[in-house]
């Protein structure tokens, strides 16, 4: 059985740049700055250092499975020599009885067949940036000369699909956006293919709130059109993570999402100049607050783990905000995702900025759970 203490979910951020510029990129546009100053690429030094720790650090906290997560920028900008040489280094925390999943995100522009074959090879859970149609995709999705990127996505996406059956494990994710209806976002990508689809809200706080809309539509329309969209096609090997989620939780089963505030994110970022710091996230907040002065050359992973801030990521259900009182979903809920509730005049306190997406989908899940008596009527 897996430890419910110690870091078990390592972002690996290999490249330090991208070649998008996707306009809600909390990286590169949202408060952080700290990119700036980093190698543009993860030097072989830090995963020689970075291997034998989370090995020690494994094993003292009794955890069996880690998740190690290719990120950037863009992780397929790193050469492929140094990705094969990263592998077979974290060979060695699997041969040390400690089992690795292995997860990528991409844009997808550079996934050509070579890469393909290479994520294969090590059974990697690979996510594509997709939004949905050409028109939305192409409306924020962008190449730093502002070119959509919709077409050469969709062509990294089926090169990796034709590996699918070959080790390679294939998904999208998705930023929602109101722009599109969220029926139509489901059809759309399931047209492409995918069978494994990551939905996500995007990385807003009291700093960047979600822009209001004349026509009034929400994220929470676009999450309840998306979800009755899955429901209406019943098929049971189409897998959204995040609806899944809400269900566990509303059926008062536990629930590991951090897109709502209730779960502890034992997630560590080690960045390309040997930084190790929780979640990055936290950019969308404020410049330089995940700078914890925790380095991987120097420190163990446990100095970021026992750190003060690390330890209110693992905590943040205990951070309820008083604006929360009698809602009923505070117990599953949390508050909503901790970085979504950050404001510069009051930090984390206040309830998530996207509180009533998240009441609503509840709300619409517990309705659809109930009808089908899947759950209590009195459950929440």
């Amino acid at each position: 059985m897996a430890s419910l203490t110690g870091i078990d979910t390592f972002i690996i951020k290999t490249v330090e740049w991208c070649n998008l510029d996707c306009t809600y990129c909390y990286f590169y546009h949202g408060q952080d700055s700290s990119f700036e100053k980093r190698p543009r690429y993860l030097p072989r030094r830090t995963i020689e250092a970075f291997v034998p720790k989370a090995i020690e650090h494994c094993q003292a906290h009794g955890i069996d499975t880690i998740h190690l997560t290719l990120h950037g920028g863009e992780p397929l900008l790193q050469r492929k020599d140094d990705y094969l040489w990263m592998m077979e280094q974290f060979d060695k925390i699997d041969a040390a009885g400690i089992r690795t999943i292995r997860k990528c995100t991409t844009n997808g522009v550079t996934l050509n067949d070579e890469w393909a074959e290479l994520l294969a090879r090590y059974n990697v859970h690979l996510g594509v940036s997709i939004d949905g149609s050409r028109e939305l995709h192409d409306s924020a999705r962008v190449d730093l000369a502002g070119r959509g990127s919709y077409d050469r996505a969709v062509r990294g996406l089926n090169n990796a699909l034709k590996w699918a059956d070959k080790g390679l494990n294939v998904g999208t994710i998705t930023v929602l956006n109101p722009d599109e209806h969220g029926g139509d976002t489901y059809r759309h990508l399931r047209s492409l293919g995918v069978e494994l689809i990551n939905i996500l809200l995007p990385e807003n706080n009291y700093v960047q709130p979600p822009a209001p809309r004349a026509d009034g539509r929400t994220y929470g329309d676009v999450l309840v059109e998306f979800f009755d969209a899955w429901v209406a096609e019943d098929n049971e090997r189409v897998d959204i993570g995040l609806f899944a989620d809400v269900a566990r939780a509303v059926a008062g089963l536990p629930s590991s999402s951090d897109q709502f505030g209730f779960a502890p994110v034992r997630v560590a970022v080690l960045e390309t100049d040997g930084s190790l710091q929780p979640t990055d996230n936290f950019r969308a907040c404020a410049d330089g607050m995940s700078e914890l002065g925790v380095s991987i050359y120097r420190d163990s992973i446990d100095k970021l783990y026992h750190h003060e801030f690390f330890q209110l990521c693992i905590n943040q259900q205990e951070l309820i905000p008083n604006e929360c009182g009698g809602c009923e979903f505070v117990s599953i809920c949390g508050g909503g995702r901790i970085t979504s509730r950050y404001s510069t005049e009051d930090g984390f306190t206040r309830k998530s900025v996207h509180c009533d997406a998240l009441y609503r989908i509840f709300g619409h899940v517990k309705k659809t759970l109930t009808e089908n008596s899947l759950v209590e009527s009195g459950q929440a």
